[in-house]
């Protein structure tokens, strides 16, 4: 672990350290080199394999990819990746700053008139990421970072998703924190532009209402059930900024503003007693000719029902050729549903197969989410025995469902456990799992 004093990358000394998250610890360093002030991420794990600590110095390239392509007063700039002792820092923009979530903590809640100059500049942010192809996926109060002279900055792009990144982020595993993700994130959806969007509007919902829009809670699991369920507490302190909010909290994705038009609406500002009215927006050429499309669709229709029924009068033969045949066709068979329980038992009997069984147990994976048998195969085999229990599941979908699962693994005479978080869901007519997250 690193200490104040120590020098990273030959060039960065460290001077304090100034946070934490789920990622690493940040500390506030010095550039030797350039003589200013860097803010230094180490990325947390001492406990990470060689794989794992592969993923994550990948995921730190990639983060610094990311920050490097976007360029905005509004986004706490990367200017560097070193390597030290195998692991991956990143540095950057030391921004003298308390985080929103740390204001919240003092004052409670802030006025809508405050909320929405601190949404605003995070919605540029965002726009400005959308624009460049990256989706940020962990927007909350934490990663808004308000300087000492007012300005505010979105911070850790270290889970955030560019178009084309490739298989590091088709992992299926939710991320995100899950008082704040869109209801489509925690049913196992990709975020998406929209979920940004979702997730400022349950950071600003914070900071007007005092506690996230799914409720105050300390279950995880409990909160990603509710945010599965789209079940927000209405907002009721949000004053002028209660209508932008419920549209950008609504559980459609399709019917959320823009972040780009979330900047304007939070920009206008707010008249005593009057809430934001968002525009009807424009209808799109592809709305406009959808719309051309229905009335000649319907007349198409109907002329040829007309001709199909003037055929039948003349033709009584046809008539009784007809009516014999309908009762062949084949009726269509429903998706089956599904019971929570019946998802507990999946994983229940697929934990129970390893690491004895793996050819059963990699049976019980969605497509999408299996590795080479091989690796998964290495994988399990360094291990003596598995063992699950304490088992919670909810309901996200007919078809999908959310199991909260202890897991034990015995390797010779050490035991360590942890919470893990699947996503099970039908395909190819039976429940599989298709994603998998351990809970911190």
């Amino acid at each position: 672990m690193a200490e104040s004093g120590g020098t990273v990358g030959g060039r960065y000394a460290l001077v304090e350290r100034i946070g934490s998250g789920a990622m690493g610890v940040v500390w506030r360093a010095r550039d030797e080199l350039l003589d200013r002030e860097v803010a230094v991420k180490q990325l947390r794990g001492p406990d990470l394999t060689s794989e794992e600590a592969e993923v994550a110095g990948a995921r730190a390239m990639r983060e610094a990819r990311n920050a490097a392509r976007l360029q905005h007063p509004n986004a706490v700039a990367v200017f560097d990746v070193v390597v030290e002792n195998d692991r991956p820092w990143l540095v950057m923009e030391y921004l003298p700053s308390r985080s929103l979530a740390g204001l919240l903590a003092e004052q409670g809640r802030l006025s809508p008139a405050e909320t929405a100059r601190i949404g605003g500049q995070v919605a540029a942010a965002l726009a400005a990421a959308h624009a460049a192809g990256i989706v940020h996926r962990d927007v909350k109060p934490s990663n808004v970072l308000i300087g000492h002279d007012g300005a505010v900055k979105l911070t850790d792009f270290g889970i955030s998703r560019a178009t084309g990144d490739g298989t590091l982020t088709d992992s299926g595993m939710i991320t995100g924190t899950p008082a704040y993700l869109a209801p489509e994130v925690a049913r196992g959806e990709q975020p998406g532009t929209a979920s940004d969007v979702f997730s400022l509007g349950a950071t600003l919902y914070a900071a007007t209402e005092g506690q996230a829009p799914y409720g105050a809670s300390d279950n995880s699991f409990g909160l990603l059930y509710r945010a599965a369920a789209g079940r927000i507490e209405p907002p009721t302190g949000s004053g002028e900024l209660t209508g932008l909010l419920t549209r950008m909290l609504a559980t459609d994705p399709e019917t959320r503003p823009t972040a780009a038009q979330a900047v304007e609406l939070l920009a206008k500002p707010p008249v005593e007693g009057k809430p934001h009215v968002e525009p009807v927006a424009k209808p799109s050429a592809e709305r406009k000719r959808r719309r051309w499309l229905v009335p000649a669709v319907v007349a198409a229709v109907m002329l040829l029902v007309t001709g199909v029924a003037a055929a039948v009068f003349l033709l009584p033969e046809l008539n009784l050729n007809l009516s014999r045949n309908v009762s062949t066709y084949p009726t269509p068979v429903p998706t089956p549903s599904y019971t929570t329980d019946q998802a507990v038992e999946l994983v229940r009997s697929h934990y129970e197969a390893l690491p004895e069984n793996m050819e059963v147990a990699y049976e019980n994976l969605a497509t999408s989410y299996r590795q080479p048998f091989p690796e998964y195969q290495k994988f399990w085999s360094q291990y003596d025995d598995v063992r699950a229990g304490e088992f919670e599941a909810a309901q996200a979908h007919r078809t999908r469902f959310i199991v909260r699962v202890r897991v034990t693994f015995v390797q010779g005479p050490s035991e360590v456990s942890g919470l893990y978080q699947l996503v099970v869901e039908a395909g190819d007519g039976r429940l599989r799992i298709a994603a998998s997250q351990p809970l911190t």
